[in-house]
């Protein structure tokens, strides 16, 4: 399926309010968000599964508000040297789920905020942060998963990890979980540092540079994470390695 491209105001899926996007999704759909200047995106799905991937390279203060009324949602965040990000997801619907693959390039200061409300009984989330630290770069990731009272048989997933290319060691990475229903399934993994040492020895024993090895590791982190094409994956890496290195 094509990707929609959104943020022009030219397709009936969305609405531009000033510095306001608003797009209502009511049937399987693939769409792109690639450096709108808007501030805020509310994104309203009901009872359909959404892919999107939204790429960011630009200084502005956003913000995301997903409202999920079933089905399945797929939300793959590139973020290249921008400002952070709030991000808040709410699982209204009984079954619904979502999945974030958040991909970040940091040569200074970003701060993530990410929520996920967990409003209606068997819902599902599982959020994936991977970055990578550069120049002057720090990362925080803060994260935070609701499952409140009644919401049974929901299941939270945070899994975060940040790779260090610099000599700045400010990172962090704040998972919170507010469980408040018992019948409910909850996890989260953390991990700041550099990459293993025995994965790059391995690549370099089949005949790759130490940098050529990093290279694909990098690749592999940010890129190869994604829920997207394979041609989409390929053109990311080609801008990544191109800019970004």
């Amino acid at each position: 399926m094509n990707r929609i491209l959104i943020g022009s105001g030219k397709n009936k899926l969305e609405k531009i309010k000033g510095d306001e996007l608003v797009v209502n999704i009511d049937k399987d759909t693939n769409i792109l968000i690639n450096n709108n200047n808007f501030k805020k995106c509310v994104i309203d799905v009901n009872n359909s599964n959404l892919n999107a991937l939204i790429i960011r390279e630009n200084d502005i203060n956003q913000s995301y508000e997903i409202n999920i009324r079933g089905g399945i949602v797929v939300l793959n965040l590139v973020s290249y040297s921008s400002l952070g990000l709030d991000i808040k997801i709410n699982l209204n619907k009984e079954d619904s789920k979502v999945y974030v693959y958040n991909s970040v390039v940091a040569n200074k200061k970003e701060i993530y905020n990410i929520r996920v409300n967990h409003n209606a009984l068997k819902t599902d989330s599982d959020i994936y942060n991977n970055g990578i630290t550069k120049d002057l770069g720090t990362i925080v990731f803060n994260v935070t998963s609701y499952v409140p009272k009644k919401s049974i048989l929901s299941s939270v997933n945070q899994d975060s990890k940040i790779i260090t290319l610099n000599e700045v060691n400010d990172n962090e990475i704040n998972p919170v979980l507010l469980i408040d229903e018992y019948d409910s399934e909850a996890r989260h993994a953390a991990f700041i540092g550099n990459f293993n040492k025995t994965q790059l020895f391995y690549l370099m024993s089949r005949g790759l540079s130490k940098k050529e090895a990093s290279n694909l590791l990098i690749n592999g982190l940010l890129i190869g994470t994604l829920d997207v094409c394979f041609n989409e994956k390929e053109n990311l890496k080609k801008k990544l390695n191109d800019e970004w290195r």
